[in-house]
């Protein structure tokens, strides 16, 4: 990670800042090293050019007392401030460790999320993000998103609760060598460890299904970014035409993960609510995933387009996708000091393309 990076970080639970006590520098970008909380003396290991700044309960402690013992360090004081792993936070760090390679071939090589990608977020992108914008990317996972992004030229700081994860996605942005720059940092989404009021977009891709708190991630999200900073957050959707989906993976599997049951869309709405974000909805992907196994290049581009256009214009059809996205930006307080909140939930029913309730 590069030095000047340390900046936008912040120490989990409790916001403070961090100085850095590099070890191995390459160039810009250090290797190795710590991150140390002012206030406590509490650090938190550089490894591999990514940083550990998960909460003291998640810490992967063969790895910090590896490091310890390779450098010569005691562990030192505890943080200010503790969150231990739920169930469904340990039960998606030993998938992503167990299963990030297989992750790789079923997900990011998918024909299907291929289209996906380069119909919503690829083309959003290309006009919302330039050079010099700093875009936090909360769920990054192996990169499948942080590629596209950095050929924009922007500057980017990933957090994904999978340090397995991040490793690879850190080798492959260096292998491509694109326009901008990648940062990869280990913590969770409820317990962001970035500063707030730094971030020009913030995006989630398709992960806060797998977060054990979304509304709590979201106005952890909202905090980091600027008033007037744009975001993208594409989810699945608990559509009425869920049941046709689940019934075609179960004869046809075409990737696996441990979800949390998708958003309904009051539930997506009430979500970005929490966190004062106003949002344009949209819907996607009305047709099989397994189609696109098939149908594949630019007619499945094209294919994706005009079957999304076609079910989107209709109001009772609109919301059989089973994909919701949100895009929009971070209002502050208006004149008359209204609060993000009351203004989200007006912005909703101005901004949504149908009624969610």
């Amino acid at each position: 990670m590069r030095a000047e990076t340390v900046e936008h970080l912040r120490a989990p639970i409790s916001g403070a800042r961090l100085t850095l006590q590099p070890i191995e520098i390459a160039g810009d970008e250090v290797i190795c090293g710590r991150l140390i909380e002012m206030g406590t003396g509490a650090w938190y290991r550089i490894e591999e050019g990514i940083a550990d700044l998960a909460p003291h309960g998640f810490r992967n402690i063969d790895r910090h007392d590896a490091f310890c013992r390779r450098h010569g360090f005691e562990q030192g004081p505890v943080p200010a401030g503790n969150a231990v792993p739920d169930e469904n936070a340990a039960m998606q760090i030993k998938f992503f460790s167990e299963h990030r390679d297989a992750y790789e071939i079923e997900v990011v090589a998918s024909p299907f999320f291929g289209v996906l990608d380069r119909v919503t977020l690829g083309r959003w992108a290309s006009r919302a993000i330039g050079k010099d914008m700093l875009v936090a990317e909360v769920g990054c996972g192996t990169g499948r998103q942080t590629l596209p992004l950095l050929r924009s030229g922007a500057s980017l700081v990933c957090v994904d609760l999978s340090e397995d994860m991040l490793r690879l996605a850190r080798r492959k942005a260096l292998a491509e060598q694109p326009a901008g720059w990648a940062d990869f940092v280990v913590g969770t989404a409820e317990n962001l460890p970035l500063a707030d009021g730094r971030f020009d977009v913030a995006v989630i891709f398709g992960s806060l299904h797998h977060f054990s708190d979304p509304p709590a991630a979201l106005r952890k999200v909202a905090g980091i970014m600027k008033a007037g900073g744009r975001f993208y957050i594409l989810e699945n959707h608990k559509s009425p035409a869920r049941f046709i989906f689940d019934w075609m993976m179960r004869r046809w599997m075409l990737w696996m993960e441990e979800p949390n049951e998708a958003p309904t869309a009051a539930q997506f709405l009430d979500w970005l609510g929490a966190g004062g974000l106003e949002a344009r909805v949209r819907y996607s992907t009305y047709l099989p995933p397994h189609l696109f196994y098939l149908v594949k290049g630019r007619a499945a581009d094209r294919l994706l387009v005009a079957t999304d256009a076609l079910f989107n214009a209709v109001p009772v059809l609109r919301r059989l996708g089973g994909v919701i996205i949100a895009e929009g930006v971070k209002r502050g307080l208006g004149r008359s000091g209204e609060g993000e909140h009351a203004r989200t939930r007006r912005a909703f029913r101005l901004c949504s393309p149908a009624p969610t309730r």
